[in-house]
């Protein structure tokens, strides 16, 4: 069952990108950890205790919606439609290719990126478009199949729960420098393994950007912006953090990163779904 929930899945994903905001988990995770998040106070040990609580609550909740016992066939249409909301391909490609539609779009781009757009040049937004496709897709789609091969709904739903957590909350100054520190470090160890089998993929696609991307990482699990910037040759700077090498970044550049998001995605769909078939087909044969 699991081969079909991961194909047909990705095949809502392709057709209609995200699930309306009401009923999109995602949401609700959102909306559950920025409920909890305005009962913390203003004491730096406590913040932190109740930061991972709260991460943990969101998990919990999580883990409720994917076990939900449900007969046949409505658990299989449950479990499709949860694993729909937990990848994001055509979700970037839309919002990638809208910064760059007419020119490049400043607001476009801050929809997207943490870092202030308003400082930023037009190279500069470029890049962080190209660096925001390669995020995500650890983040969007590697990550959450990767932990969905292993654990079925419930690892995907659990992942996509901190990785939520973690987008909302884990910042390291300002108000959530400490409730969010828990998200944060439980998202780090969690993309870990995910971030480096995708330079697996970006192997494929030109020889080198696995070593490229293990030898110039640029935060614990950016190997997928260096291999992005390795594939591409493009120059991709965070200003006051890091600086890849490569041709300055450019409209071209990015529909050329959309364009190899676009392989990679399929290169993930087509491991992962391999991965399970084996799976059953050992289990079968145990």
């Amino acid at each position: 069952m699991e081969l079909l929930v991961l194909l047909l899945a990705a095949i809502l994903d392709i057709f209609f990108s995200e699930p309306p905001l009401v009923i999109h988990p995602v949401f609700w995770f959102g909306k559950l950890i920025s409920f909890l998040e305005k009962l913390k106070i203003s004491n730096h040990i406590f913040d932190m205790i109740y930061g991972a609580f709260s991460t943990l609550a969101v998990v919990v909740f999580a883990l409720t919606l994917a076990l939900i016992p449900l007969p046949q066939p409505w658990c299989l249409l449950w479990h499709v439609y949860l694993l729909f909301s937990a990848v994001s391909i055509r979700s970037m490609i839309v919002h990638a290719e809208r910064c760059v539609r007419d020119g490049v779009d400043r607001e476009a781009v801050q929809q997207i990126v943490s870092r202030n757009t308003a400082e930023l040049g037009e190279e500069q937004l470029c890049s962080a478009v190209i660096e925001s496709v390669a995020e995500n897709y650890v983040d969007g789609l590697v990550s959450p199949l990767f932990y969905f091969s292993i654990f079925g709904v419930a690892g995907a739903m659990v992942y996509k729960a901190v990785n939520t957590c973690d987008a909302m909350i884990g910042y390291r100054k300002g108000r959530y420098e400490y409730f969010g520190k828990f998200a944060a470090k439980l998202d780090d160890v969690l993309n870990f393994v995910p971030a480096r089998i995708s330079l697996i993929f970006f192997e494929l696609l030109k020889r080198g950007a696995l070593r490229y991307g293990i030898e110039r990482n640029v935060k614990l699990n950016g190997c997928a912006i260096a291999a992005m910037s390795y594939i591409l040759n493009v120059e991709l700077e965070k200003p006051g953090y890091y600086l890849l090498p490569g041709r300055k970044a450019n409209v071209s550049l990015v529909e050329e990163a959309i364009g190899a998001f676009k392989i990679l995605s399929a290169i993930a769909v087509t491991f992962f779904a391999a991965v399970i078939a084996i799976r059953i087909v050992l289990l079968t044969h145990l």
